[in-house]
């Protein structure tokens, strides 16, 4: 993994560009149920962000003038990917309340209230929590732009497709971000520990905490359900555990598996869905 260039992200961050898209374009071309679904799902995650970047600041990840930058930017370019999502759907024919945002945060559980103030007590005791956020928010930008290159690759909704193509790049460079401060911050023995720690007991699937937990199962089902995304959560895993200290992360195959056995085999087969209305 290539190191990231700070600063030419600052330079030349920006909101999704959709400029050369025709969104009238959206209704020619039908939508599955499961497809509106995911969508709805990504879109409500995506516009939660400002959420997660006021839980963030509350730790000690405010201190790192690196991180900071950052995020004034991801938080950006984050509301626009939920704003974009929207503005696709509400084209294609979907309704979509306008007080959707305000309602998604009362459905958050208590969950992820205190994932906040473990946060901020575990900074209070040691100066690698650092490390597990970035490896956390590593975990996170993978998975979803995996999650889109998923979607894409199936939908046979060509201006979806390169919809979700576009948002893939910009999730890309978040992940780059985050996977190589983690690298860098998970070198000391402790932080590797505390990090292990962490997500052993604690990770969720992105959306975790925020959704109901057979929203969750859904949607992991539904991305990475069949045999192509039983690679693609291997090839997660993998990655991350390339990370110093985490050459045992398995989480995407692991709640994979426990969403399927949860929820049964997805019938039709995944392939076909795509084309059901």
């Amino acid at each position: 993994m290539l190191g990231f260039n700070l600063e030419s992200y600052l330079e030349h961050s920006k909101k999704v560009d959709v400029s050369h898209m025709d969104f009238a374009e959206a209704a020619r071309y039908p939508l599955s149920r499961e497809e509106i679904r995911c969508l709805t799902y990504m879109m409500d995650i995506e516009a939660h962000t400002i959420v997660y970047l006021k839980g963030i600041l509350s730790t000690c990840a405010v201190r790192d003038p690196r991180t900071t930058s950052f995020l004034s930017c991801w938080a950006y370019e984050e509301f626009f990917h939920g704003y974009t999502l929207r503005r696709f759907l509400q084209a294609a024919g979907v309704a979509i309340s306008p007080l959707r945002a305000a309602e998604v945060q009362k459905q958050a559980s208590w969950r992820e209230w205190i994932e906040g103030i473990g946060a901020s007590l575990i900074c209070q005791v040691s100066r690698h929590f650092h490390a597990v956020y970035l490896t956390w928010g590593a975990i996170s930008e993978l998975t979803t732009l995996e999650g889109y290159g998923i979607l894409a690759a199936r939908s046979r909704h060509p201006m979806l497709a390169e919809l979700l193509r576009r948002l893939a790049k910009d999730e890309r460079r978040h992940f780059s971000f985050y996977y190589n401060m983690a690298r860098e911050h998970l070198a000391p023995r402790a932080a590797q520990r505390l990090t292990t720690g962490v997500i052993k007991y604690f990770w969720m699937p992105v959306g975790g905490g925020v959704k109901p937990d057979s929203e969750v199962d859904w949607m992991n089902r539904f991305i990475l359900g069949d045999s192509r995304g039983e690679a693609v959560a291997a090839r997660i895993d993998a990655v991350i555990g390339k990370l110093p200290g985490l050459g045992w992360f398995d989480r995407l195959a692991r709640s994979r598996k426990e969403s399927i056995e949860r929820l049964g085999i997805l019938e039709p087969p995944l392939s076909a869905l795509a084309a059901s209305d």
